[in-house]
C-alpha cells in the first residue's frame, strides 16, 4: 500500500493565494485568513503564501502565530533583508525590544540603503532610549522630522542631567508609538503567475 502524499492541488492552492491576497488587500483581514491558510496547509513551503499569512496574523494582533511564520521565513531565507524587517515588527509590537533591535540591525547590514529598515530600528532605538544612534538611523532613512526630535531629544537629556537631584531622563518622544501602530507598505497582491512574493512590508 503506497504511503506517498497526494499531489498538491495548484489549481486549488492558486484560487485560495489569490483570494486571500485579494481580501487581505481589501482590509478583510478575517475573510482572508481562512484562504490563506487552505493555501499554506496546502502548500507548507511556499514562501509567499506563508508571507501573507503571516501579515493576515500580524494584522489581526495574532502575534505568536505571525512570530512562528516570520522566524521559519528568515530561518529559510537568512539574507532576506525585509523578511528580518517583518520579523522585527512582530517583536516590536510585541515590545520586545532586543530582539526586533537585533533584526533591524541585520536588515541594515544585509542591505545598508533600506530605508524601512533604518526608519524602524530609529524607531526601537528611540523607544529604548538610545536617542544618538536612533538620530543616525532615521538621517539614514531620510526621516529629517525625527532626526529633529531625537536631537531635541539629546538636547533636553543634556539639559536635565546630573544635578543636586540626580540624573533626569525625558521620556522616549511621542512620536515613536507610530512604531507600534505601523501600516503595511502597499500590499502587493499575488497573482496565480509571475515570480515569488517574498518582500512584504508589515
Amino acid at each position: 500500500m503506497s504511503t506517498s502524499r497526494a499531489p498538491v492541488n495548484e489549481e486549488e492552492f492558486l484560487s485560495a493565494l489569490y483570494k486571500g491576497g485579494e481580501l487581505l488587500a481589501a482590509g478583510k483581514i478575517v475573510e482572508a485568513r481562512s484562504h490563506l491558510e487552505t493555501a499554506s496547509q496546502l502548500a507548507p513551503k511556499n514562501e509567499k503564501a506563508q508571507n501573507l499569512l503571516g501579515l493576515t496574523y500580524f494584522k489581526l494582533g495574532l502575534f505568536d502565530q505571525a512570530s512562528d511564520i516570520y522566524e521559519r521565513l528568515v530561518r529559510e531565507n537568512p539574507a532576506d533583508p525585509t523578511l528580518r524587517v517583518n520579523l522585527g515588527l512582530v517583536y516590536l509590537k510585541t515590545n520586545n525590544l532586543p530582539r526586533c533591535i537585533k533584526e533591524f540591525e541585520t536588515a541594515t547590514d544585509l542591505e545598508p540603503d533600506h530605508k524601512k529598515a533604518h526608519n524602524y530600528l530609529g524607531l526601537a532605538l528611540a523607544q529604548a532610549g538610545d536617542y544618538a544612534k536612533a538620530r543616525e538611523h532615521f538621517v539614514l532613512s531620510g526621516s529629517e522630522q525625527m532626526a529633529e526630535k531625537m536631537a531635541r531629544a539629546l538636547t533636553t537629556r543634556v539639559e536635565s542631567s546630573p544635578s543636586s537631584h540626580g540624573m533626569v531622563v525625558p521620556p522616549p518622544p511621542a512620536a515613536t508609538a507610530q512604531a507600534v501602530t505601523a501600516q503595511p507598505a502597499q500590499l502587493v497582491t499575488p497573482k496565480p503567475s509571475g515570480p515569488p512574493l517574498s518582500l512584504i512590508h508589515i
